[in-house]
């Protein structure tokens, strides 16, 4: 059977890496991890680009040669995915052998009859590694020194007029086909305003696209086959890089071919949404399924750069706030439709308001000994939620609302699901906080604290909201595990839930003793851990 494949970009070496980068990266790792939660999905994904003028350059600036820059800024992408818990089947580095040797191999097949030799020149963003049209380009009055600069629109970088003769793709011939698949799949390009972007591009564009670069130019690159004069452009050589971790040319690639997902920034979905499936048609290759674009991260409403001086350094945040709780934190904020803005006080807002005061306070009131002193999971008593002929309970002490909130408890997994498969993970935690919250709402509502628990009325009462909030952490513990696993963890273990016990399946089976089945969980101790699991974090 095939693999699910999701990928996120090649991450570019000429710095070291940012939120945005880890933002993707999570991301694509969390929507890996609930596939395989809800259908045991696998995948694949993640790697550095290391090719172009700009690695070139950044070495120089660093007085190291272009492979040892290389080998320096990849190891620290290697380190984010350790430090975040981010797991990778396969790290790509476009550098290595086995790549060099697929991207010679794809240039050979659209070579015959896509590929032509001819002479370009225009607007080139070496920052961008792209060329762009007059509309994509506009002047700017520089505030220090008074001069003009021609700038890109979409990234603000500097352009120069370049002129050169070299490789051209055929690019105009599979426009049309590129904007019928957009517009007759609605999937293909998601979310919608990505979507419409691409729809723009494709509006735009003019003209065959340059595919290589002369050597003695950009000399740091993979050479073109059979004409060392010329190194093939690093978008082409980038994003071959999906192919190359299949196993491409070799048969057995298409146990992982058509990628699943592409996880990628929206700055670079040009390169994404017109010039790889054009690459690929040109090859006889199926297009990815889909192509998922997230917005940028800003600071004050503007985009991070190194330039700017306005980076965030997700290790220092890490330090801080631990790993999984900055992952929290981006993706409880991180939207694809627009851009975030970036408040280094509201990450620790969102932590302690979410993990340790809703979460965390609800699970430690509930395994207190003053509420809970023999420390077991209790048994849910339904005759005390048995409704009269008239719609009312028999027990005047339930509520509707306390019947909402079961609702609400077995109605989770399907509601999260649903966010998820959108890759809308800061809904599907709004849905999971939201319980919790109406857990410790219950035991507001029942002042639990203030039941008798010798008395045998009020101890099926006690007994039952503490089953009723047990149920909704269990489950909201099963569902949290794609998204901080070890808090998840800790709290499962905690209310004693066996490894065993934490799939999807037990997800879905919640208050058994309202369908006249039994709960396997009823008088089950809990576990011996009654460390403080959610530690405030601290600015």
């Amino acid at each position: 059977s095939k693999t699910y494949y999701a990928t996120t970009p090649i991450y570019y070496v000429n710095s070291v890496p940012h939120i945005g980068h880890l933002y993707t990266t999570t991301l694509a790792h969390t929507a890996c991890q609930w596939g395989q939660l809800v259908s045991g999905t696998e995948c694949r994904l993640t790697g550095t680009d290391e090719y172009g003028s700009k690695v070139m350059k950044a070495a120089a600036a660093n007085k190291m040669e272009p492979l040892d820059y290389c080998n320096k800024i990849s190891a620290r992408f290697k380190d984010m995915s350790d430090k975040f818990g981010i797991q990778y089947y396969d790290f790509i580095r476009t550098t290595e052998g086995r790549h060099r040797d697929t991207v010679q191999h794809f240039w050979v097949v659209q070579s015959n009859g896509y590929i032509y030799k001819g002479s370009y020149e225009g607007w080139y963003c070496t920052s961008d590694e792209t060329f762009l049209t007059d509309s994509q380009i506009e002047e700017v009055v520089d505030k220090h020194t008074g001069k003009t600069q021609l700038l890109s629109r979409d990234s603000g970088h500097p352009v120069e007029w370049t002129k050169e003769t070299n490789y051209m793709f055929s690019l105009s011939l599979f426009i049309d086909i590129i904007r019928e698949k957009v517009l007759s799949d609605p999937n293909f390009v998601y979310p919608a305003k990505a979507k419409n972007t691409v729809l723009r591009l494709l509006d735009e564009h003019t003209g065959d696209l340059s595919v290589s670069r002369e050597s003695s130019r950009v000399p740091w690159g993979i050479p073109v086959p059979g004409d060392p004069t010329q190194t093939i452009y690093v978008w082409m050589d980038a994003l071959v890089n999906y192919l190359t971790v299949t196993g491409y040319p070799d048969t057995g690639y298409v146990k992982m071919w058509p990628a699943d997902v592409h996880f990628i920034g929206v700055d670079i979905l040009k390169f994404h949404a017109v010039f790889w499936p054009a690459f690929l048609l040109a090859a006889g290759l199926e297009l990815p399924k889909q192509i998922v674009a997230s917005c940028h991260w800003t600071i004050e409403n503007s985009k991070m750069s190194k330039s700017k001086g306005n980076v965030v350094d997700p290790f220092k945040m890490a330090d801080s706030v631990t790993a999984e709780g900055f992952k929290y934190f981006l993706l409880r904020q991180g939207v694809l439709e627009h851009d975030c803005n970036y408040r280094e006080q509201l990450v620790y807002e969102v932590i302690n308001a979410d993990i340790v005061n809703i979460l965390g306070n609800c699970l430690n009131r509930a395994v207190a000994k003053r509420l809970n002193p023999q420390q077991k999971y209790p048994p849910f008593n339904k005759e005390i939620f048995n409704k009269d002929e008239n719609g009312n309970c028999r027990d005047g002490r339930i509520t509707d609302l306390d019947f909402a909130y079961i609702e609400q408890v077995k109605k989770l997994p399907e509601m999260a699901n649903i966010h998820c498969s959108k890759f809308h993970f800061y809904n599907a935690i709004f849905e999971m906080m939201s319980v919790a919250r109406e857990a410790n709402m219950m035991i507001h509502r029942h002042e639990a604290w203030k039941l008798d628990s010798k008395d045998p009325a009020d101890l099926l009462l006690l007994e039952s909201i503490i089953h009723s909030v047990f149920e909704g952490l269990r489950v909201t513990g099963i569902l949290l595990q794609p998204i901080i696993p070890i808090l998840a963890d800790k709290l499962l273990t905690r209310l004693n839930i066996p490894q065993s016990e934490r799939t999807w399946a037990k997800a879905n089976e919640s208050f058994l003793e309202l369908n006249g089945l039994s709960e396997p969980l009823v008088g089950t101790s809990l576990g011996n851990d009654k460390s403080l699991l959610f530690n405030r974090v601290k600015n």
